[in-house]
Formats: C-alpha cells, structure tokens, sequence
C-alpha cells in the first residue's frame, strides 16, 4: 500500500503577547496534541481591544515569541509542530482586526473551508459582537482550547471546545514583575533589556 502523506492541519494564534509566557508556550504543545502540525502566530500591531494601552515594542514581541518558540523546542523535543512568527500584522500597522488577518491568510491557511483560530475561554462570551462578524461566521473555525469545558455560544460562529490542561500564567502579572511565568530565554531578554520595570 502506498505511504498516504499526513493532511496539514493549520491554525492561527493571534495576540498581543505582552510578553508571550509559559502559558502560550504550553498552548503551543496542547495545539499539537490538538491534531494541528503548523502553528502560525500572529503578534498583533495594536489590538482592537487594547486601544489606548502601550505594550513593548512590535520588534521586542516579536524577539521574545522567537526565543519563547527555542525554549519550546527544549520543552517539547518530541512535538511535530511547524511554528512560524507572522510579521503580518505588524508590516500592515495600525489597528488589527482579525477578518483582516482571516482574508490575508485564508488560501495559505483553509482547512476543509475554513481557516482555524485559536482563542481563549475568555473570548466567547463577547465573540458575537467582534468586527465583522458575518465574516467570520463564513470563513473561521474557532478553535478554543477550554479549561471550563464546553460553554454556552451565542455568537452563531463555529466554535470547537477541546479539552486543555490549566496552566497558569498571565502577561500583565508578568508585566507587574512576576518574571517567573517567563520562559527561560524571554526571562534573560527581558532582563537584558530592563522590560516591564515599574
């Protein structure tokens, strides 16, 4: 019988990653044991959620997810996980919104008609009244790795609940001085560069 090549499966994590944290680099592994082998992460310029905040600069989150991906990589030796660092957002400038990012990557991305997003528990409630909307509805699977099980969607979007392991880990305690959520190359770069000192 011949060799039938594994399917990619792709999915696309958004976010600030203010800085990107333990908790991100375990979200890595738990989308691979989600079934994905391509990991695409897209820090976002200026989050449509986070207007009027000043996060670290586009090219230190950017720095920071690529050494947070090398610690990853110790972590996880085992994962088939192709994970690659978006500029997108970041070249486009100004406010990201995600259909944008959705149509930018659509042909690359489509699994079965539909690109798959990553998105926390915390999302769903407020999902239905994200920017367009109807967009979104047609053309994005949510993928939401869940610590509190399947909840209740009112949003009309598809949306996949897989079960996650918690792990707890929060930028803006981060940013308030808790480096030990850190990685251990983002915990160096973030010292080397005085980051987050209040």
């Amino acid at each position: 019988m011949p060799i039938t090549e594994k399917k990619s499966r792709t999915a696309l994590l958004g976010g600030t990653f203010d800085p990107v944290h333990m908790g991100h680099v375990h979200l890595f592994h738990e989308a691979f044991l989600g079934g994905f082998n391509r990991l695409i992460v897209i820090p976002v310029y200026i989050s449509n959620f986070k207007r009027g905040t000043h996060p670290a600069s586009f090219s230190d989150r950017v720095r920071m997810l690529n050494l947070a991906v090398e610690d990853y990589r110790k972590l996880y030796p085992d994962d088939e996980l192709d994970i690659e660092i978006s500029l997108f957002e970041g070249e486009k400038g100004g406010v990201s919104y995600t259909s944008d990012t959705i149509r930018a990557f659509y042909e690359s991305a489509e699994d079965d008609g539909k690109v798959n997003f990553i998105i926390g528990d915390d999302i769903i409630p407020t999902l239905g009244h994200w920017h367009d909307i109807e967009y979104l509805r047609s053309h994005v699977r949510f993928i939401c790795f869940t610590r509190l099980g399947v909840q209740e969607n009112t949003s009309g979007a598809e949306v996949v609940f897989i079960p996650s392991s918690i792990y707890h880990a929060s930028s803006s305690e981060v940013r308030a001085g808790n480096l030990s959520m850190l990685s251990d190359s983002v915990r160096k770069f973030v010292n080397e560069n005085k980051l987050y000192r209040t």
